[in-house]
This record gives C-alpha cells, structure tokens and sequence, in this order.
C-alpha cells in the first residue's frame, strides 16, 4: 500500500469579514482547486517551519504577515484516480491567519500570485464544486469539522 503525507494549509485573511474563505490554488496536473499542501516532514515544528518557507516563497506572503497554528490530523484511504491505485493520505492540517493581505487578493474573483492562479473559496464553495468534492472530500471535511 502507498502512504503519503501531507501537510495543508488553511490561509485565510485574518479580517473578520473574510474569515470563511480559504485561499487555494488551481493545480494544472489534477484540473483542480486545492488548499495549499507540502508534503509532511519531521516533527509538528520543523513542519511549520517549512510550511511558512513555502507560504512565502510560493504564495509571497512575508512570514511576519500571518500565523500559523497547527490544528490536527487525519488519515484517509482512498482511490488516487491521477495514480490508478489506493493510497492511504496521512493529513496534517494547519490554520494561516493572514494579518496583511495584499491588496491584489482582496477579490472574490481569480487572482495571479507569481506563476499560481488563485481564489477564495469557503467550504461551501468546495462541496458546490463536484471535481473538489470528489477528489478532495475527506480534506473538504476535515477543514470543515476542524476549523
């Protein structure tokens, strides 16, 4: 059996307003919208230090602009349809409070951050959308059940 583990990160903007949307990005090889993710690595700590590394290289965002907390975990097993073969996903979830979003992401449309397309979308919008939901439903629901 394959094992993969992977961290996930729930940014969303710290504002009250907006504190149902989470930030994800359209990945190309699935054809779909996910929450930002790093595969695990080490201890809960030297994971969230990697993970910011990856929030500001990969989403620009300078690491005194949110905070990261770890939330919890999960493990799920289920049929990877890029891969043709049951995986079993150990998730690590954590939460990104951004206290200084640019103003570029302040849309409820699409939006450009270096080489990834993003937009905000709330839990809702995830099971709304069936190619999400059905690549992503024990993520969806974490997210849902843990924040």
């Amino acid at each position: 059996m394959n094992r993969r583990a992977s961290s996930l990160i729930a940014v969303r903007d710290g504002a009250d307003e907006q504190a149902n949307r989470y930030l994800t990005y359209y990945d190309q090889q699935w054809e779909c919208w996910f929450l930002p993710n790093h595969s695990s690595s080490g201890s809960y700590e030297e994971d969230k230090t990697k993970l910011i590394g990856y929030m500001t290289s990969e989403f620009k965002i300078p690491s005194d602009a949110f905070d990261v907390k770890f939330v919890g975990t999960s493990t799920n097993t289920k049929w990877s349809t890029e891969h043709q073969e049951e995986r079993t996903y150990d998730y690590r979830l954590y939460l990104a409070s951004v206290t200084n979003l640019p103003e570029s992401w302040r849309t409820d449309g699409e939006f450009q951050v270096g080489s990834k397309r993003c937009r905000w979308m709330t839990v809702d919008d995830m099971v709304a959308d069936p190619k999400i939901n059905d690549i992503n439903h024990d993520v969806i629901h974490m997210l849902k059940d843990s924040i």
